[in-house]
């Protein structure tokens, strides 16, 4: 592969602010708040041109002015020039100029803040360049001309993509696409979120994209490392040469995402493992059988309505919440932590004859299962990984839960598809509740056939005020994983209220909380 190695991306021309003056419109906060204005050489315009690897600047683009660790402002760019007003920016000490890609930074605040992030995962629209540059001249309250050379903090990569699909951004991962600034000593930071994601524009052809540096070379990615974004089609990223500062690779990446995925209800839990959750909860039942047993509940929404029998440490008393690590030993309802030392994994007690074993997840595999698997789509919501719901029964038990949608999922006709607002629900659109998805048990029986899982709130059983019993039934969801931390009192589980799912939710290890087991 033929690599160029220039400077790219609005690096080859210098910026000059003109005479700072106030204006009538400008509305000033104080005696040191400067109105200024920035020409740009070559004139202002649009986007990344590809043939050469050069950017102009388009309206509403902004620069962000740094002055002594600190932001003092940012320049709007209005079609002609930038322009905007700094305050604060400390005398004979050089400004500093931070461009963002194309759109203003959310968790920047002028005056405080001296860091920030900057996620460049989507690329459908327009090409997220990221630069910046120390001003030749020391700032002064008179206002000289300044001017700035903005130096590239990305690379310019170009692919050439085959697919059946011509309507889905094309997505690839394992980049690193955020970077953290530090405002104080003018340093970047990269690294990766949900997975590395890259999202380029739809349909096959030429692809260019934004890539971040990272100065090590990258193997060919797992089946599914490359799909188009409503997850109907697969393939594999290729392998990636280091990217740095300034490179503009010409010489495309192939990348085929053609191979249809099947809905065969797994979830994945990493990159190449994958799992079938089973048909409902753990349960031991004890009481008025001849041979206590294991099983799992009849129904994924049952939950058990003994809850004041589970308190009590007797033999023959029906379970399905249990203390961590308690597959050997149900009937342990000890509030020592001490107590529950060594775990024991409930899937032991489900052998089969098909030569997989069931088990707990990990913490890990619950929040790749949770935030970082690739999915389908869902009521226009990419990646639709989890939903909150209810299942009313014709009992008239009305059972309230998280849903799991399996990698792939085809929503059932004639049954009402989850709400947008509660898929992949977070503390960023909590305005809702349970009741935004109400299902009766013969729609959820459709779900269920098309792969998804329902984990049901079964509360927990602890200690409060001085009493043992069970707390936020029908409210809370507590599911244990394997992990115990390496602390001999506490272990993780995977917590989920109609607010949020908490992964690594540390808990005491006697407290009773339910249990999903799953197999490859």
């Amino acid at each position: 592969m033929k690599k160029l190695s220039i400077i790219i991306l609005v690096l080859s021309f210098f910026m000059t602010f003109t005479q700072c003056k106030k204006t009538d419109t400008a509305v000033l906060s104080n005696s040191d708040a400067v109105h200024i204005s920035l020409d740009v050489r070559n004139n202002s315009k649009v986007n990344v041109n590809t043939a050469n690897g050069t950017v102009k600047f388009e309206r509403y683009d902004v620069i962000y002015a740094v002055s002594n660790g600190v932001v003092v402002g940012y320049l709007e760019h209005n079609g002609v020039r930038f322009e905007g007003t700094i305050e604060g920016a400390v005398e004979n000490e050089p400004l500093y100029f931070y461009f963002f890609g194309n759109l203003r930074t959310s968790n920047i605040t002028c005056g405080k803040t001296t860091e920030c992030s900057v996620l460049i995962e989507d690329q459908t629209e327009k090409l997220p360049v990221i630069s910046s540059g120390l001003s030749n001249e020391e700032f002064s309250s008179e206002c000289t001309n300044y001017s700035v050379f903005l130096s590239n903090r990305c690379a310019l990569v170009k692919f050439e993509v085959s697919t059946s699909s011509d309507d889905e951004p094309i997505c690839l991962t394992g980049f690193n696409n955020k970077v953290y600034v530090d405002f104080s000593n003018c340093s970047f930071r990269y690294s990766q979120e949900d997975g590395g994601l890259i999202k380029m524009k739809p349909g096959a052809g030429e692809h260019w994209a934004i890539l971040l540096p990272n100065d090590q070379a990258m193997a060919e990615g797992d089946e599914g490392s490359a799909y188009t974004a409503d997850y109907r089609y697969v393939g594999r990223r290729p392998a990636i040469g280091e990217i740095y500062n300034n490179d503009f690779i010409t010489t495309p990446y192939q990348v085929s995402v053609e191979t249809a995925t099947v809905a065969d209800g797994k979830f994945s839990m990493n990159g190449s493992k994958r799992v079938v959750f089973a048909s409902g909860n753990v349960q031991y039942i004890a009481k008025g059988v001849d041979k206590p047993r294991w099983q799992f509940a009849p129904h994924q929404y049952d939950l058990l309505t003994n809850t004041a029998e589970q308190t009590y440490g007797e033999a023959d008393v029906d379970r399905d919440r249990f203390g961590w690590g308690t597959g050997n030993f149900p009937n342990n309802v000890s509030v020592r932590n001490a107590d529950y030392s060594e775990y024991v994994d409930w899937g032991k007690n489900f052998p089969n004859d098909e030569g997989y074993q069931w088990h707990a997840p990990k913490c890990i595999e619950w929040e790749y299962v949770m935030f970082t698997r690739n999915a389908s789509k869902l009521n226009g919501v990419y990646n639709a990984r989890y939903a909150r719901a209810r299942i009313d029964t014709p009992e008239g038990d009305r059972i309230n839960g998280l849903i799991l949608f399996p990698d792939v999922y085809i929503h059932p006709e004639g049954v009402k598809l989850p709400t947008k607002e509660s898929i992949n629900y977070s503390t960023n659109n909590n305005g809702g509740n349970y009741t935004d998805n109400i299902y009766s048990v013969s729609d959820w029986n459709a779900m269920e056939a098309a792969g998804a899982v329902f984990l049901p709130t079964g509360g927990r059983r602890y200690v409060k005020d001085g009493k043992l019993g069970f707390y936020n039934v029908n409210e809370e969801g507590h599911y244990w994983s394997q992990c115990d931390l390496g602390d001999p009192k506490h272990a993780c589980n995977i917590y989920f209220t109609n607010y949020r799912p908490y992964i690594y939710d540390k808990n005491d290890k006697y407290k009773g909380f339910s249990v999903r087991l799953v197999h490859e």
